[in-house]
């Protein structure tokens, strides 16, 4: 057992629903989940893609879609039938591939599934869509399956109670993706729920604190790219009133949120329609309340824009816990202050899995986002705050590294992805240490808390969605920047291009590159031969690997233009 004491401790993200106290008032020994450990870990899928070429070509990697068996599976596939046509177009009208899956897979069958029939003996790896995008709520396509998917693969999916919110989503996603906004740089938004509980307190030390502050110097180095970081402060007393003054902007945007979310009552949940209206509100605490789905549906709430919300249940609800037998095996040894049923009636009353009603409001909503990053079960404060060594570490450039992909104009797919890189190698470490016999209890129950922490999270969305902004505007005098610039080419203005060449423009620096090495290392970049830092070193390039895919992505807009298509 463990005996280094409070530094040790974990906490977890989750208020009663009716007087939005803590659920637990102190912390939990994460050491002491070894008991669950013992059993076989996820394993580590195959690549399935040729990680060499470009991530967020969806010609390259391709977009496809998974939905239920049967009539509720082909309601759902008619539903997004103006996206399919999108991304099949897309991906220069390549059919996109459609997967059907029985309801309620557990990790295994999902496993076999993968294996059996996604990348079946007859199926050719490189044609395999990486992209995919899930249909259907988890009792009708299964977390796990999302996991296990997307441990290698960009996966989001589309939950709606509703069947008319997924065509409202479709509608507002490719109104978006036909016209962005005509910014090169989104904000960004910190906001810490400071009720004075112990999770969020440590929740805004160890991770937003640290985090904003990463950001600001990334940022004066140049290595963020984010119009503007804005911490909203709520006063004293917490209110969502002054994060809503923010969220309303019509400015894209990335926003990522630290509080509780609403678990049961201390009676229960009344009934399952409650459960499913209420489960995983975000709390302001007694004086705020909650910020439930109800209060958001159909309001101007980020518009077009990415949601982080870290809290228990924020994105969805399990019908079993990952933490239930290790829960109550604490409470038998005398390890838990407090009861594990208590944590686990939150659990979904009626059996079926179900995706919380915040992300599904702000996601059908016409200025709502285009994306939702939450957790499906308990969120503890172990997926920033490793506690296995001597003193807590903190790891704030985990959730760093997923804003960069956003901000840097990655398809969200792709950023979201870098949280479950985390996951893929501690799940890995985990199994060596299984496999090693090493008798270390506590290190195990440690990485253990660890990988069910990170594989928690997941996407809600398009994963092909990006922030819908403009790259900078073209400048003069740059034949490596703009091609066609030496034969005369002229490309049409749209009024939205007109409103932007209004705007200030920061011309980049002038780099004495030879003009031919470069268009031969973006030739190299495009076929996809090495990835942009083996071409950068090979064609002794004298730019960031950002400032050469800048390069690249110009080039292929101005040969887009050249050719009368569409931009990527």
């Amino acid at each position: 057992m463990s005996t280094k004491g409070a530094a040790e401790d974990t906490d977890l993200l989750m208020v009663h629903a009716d007087d939005l106290d803590p659920v637990l008032e102190t912390s939990v020994a994460a050491s002491e989940a070894e008991a669950e450990a013992e059993d076989p870990p996820l394993e580590d899928p195959e690549h399935l893609w040729d990680e060499s070429r470009e991530a967020n070509d969806l010609d390259a990697q391709g977009w496809g879609v998974v939905a239920p068996e049967g009539p509720a599976g082909d309601e759902l596939l008619g539903r997004i039938q103006r996206l399919i046509a999108h991304r099949r177009a897309q991906q220069n009208g390549r059919e996109v591939l459609k997967y059907r899956v029985p309801p309620k897979q557990t990790a295994a069958e999902a496993m076999r599934w993968r294996k059996r029939v996604f990348a079946g003996p007859q199926s050719r790896h490189l044609e395999l869509p990486r992209y995919l995008l899930i249909l259907g709520d988890l009792d009708q396509v299964s977390a796990e399956l999302q996991v296990v998917m997307g441990a290698q693969g960009y996966v989001g999916r589309l939950a709606f109670d509703r069947l008319e919110d997924y065509e409202a989503y479709v509608d507002k996603l490719l109104r978006w993706e036909k016209q962005p906004a005509p910014i090169d740089q989104a904000r960004i938004i910190f906001h810490t729920v400071r009720d004075r509980t112990k999770a969020t307190t440590v929740g805004h030390r160890a991770l937003m604190e640290p985090g904003v502050a990463l950001a600001r110097t990334y940022k004066d180095q140049g290595e963020f790219p984010a119009s503007t970081l804005i911490e909203v402060e709520h006063g004293y007393t917490p209110k969502p009133g002054p994060l809503i003054e923010e969220a309303v902007k019509t400015e894209p945007g990335v926003l990522f949120t630290i509080s509780h979310g609403a678990g049961a009552p201390r009676r229960g949940w009344r009934s399952v329609a409650e459960q499913r209206v209420m489960q995983g509100g975000m709390s302001f605490g007694r004086s705020g309340g909650l910020l439930t789905g109800e209060a958001l549906a159909g309001r101007p709430f980020m518009p077009g824009g990415v949601w982080f919300m870290l809290a228990c249940f924020g994105a969805g609800t399990p019908a079993a816990s990952k933490y239930a037998e290790w829960l109550r095996g604490l409470g038998e040894a005398g390890h838990f202050q407090g009861s594990p049923d208590a944590v686990l009636s939150s659990l979904a009353t009626d059996g079926r899995p179900f995706t919380a009603a915040v992300p599904k409001a702000v996601l059908a909503s016409p200025d709502g986002p285009l994306a939702f990053i939450g957790h499906v079960d308990l969120a503890w404060t172990y997926s920033f705050r490793e506690l296995d060594d001597e003193e807590p570490v903190n790891r704030p450039n985990r959730f760093l590294d997923v804003f960069y992909g956003l901000l840097r104009h990655d398809r969200v797919g792709v950023a979201f992805r870098e949280l479950l890189r985390h996951y893929g190698e501690t799940n890995t470490e985990l199994t060596t240490l299984i496999e090693s016999r090493v008798d270390d209890p506590q290190r195990r129950g440690h990485l253990w808390m660890l990988r069910n922490d990170l594989a928690g999270y997941v996407l809600l969305g398009d994963p092909a969605a990006q922030l819908p902004i403009e790259p900078a505007p073209q400048t003069l005098g740059s034949m490596i920047d703009d091609p066609f610039a030496a034969v005369g080419f002229t490309p049409s203005v749209s009024p939205r291009q007109d409103l932007r060449a209004q705007q200030p423009v920061v011309d980049e620096p002038e780099q004495n590159i030879d003009p031919e090495v470069l268009e031969r290392a973006i030739g190299l970049h495009l076929v996809g031969e090495l990835g942009p830092a083996k071409i950068i070193d090979t064609c002794k390039l004298a730019l960031t690997t950002r400032e050469f895919e800048r390069k690249v992505k110009r080039y292929k807009e101005a040969g887009r233009r050249a050719l009368g298509l569409p931009p990527d």
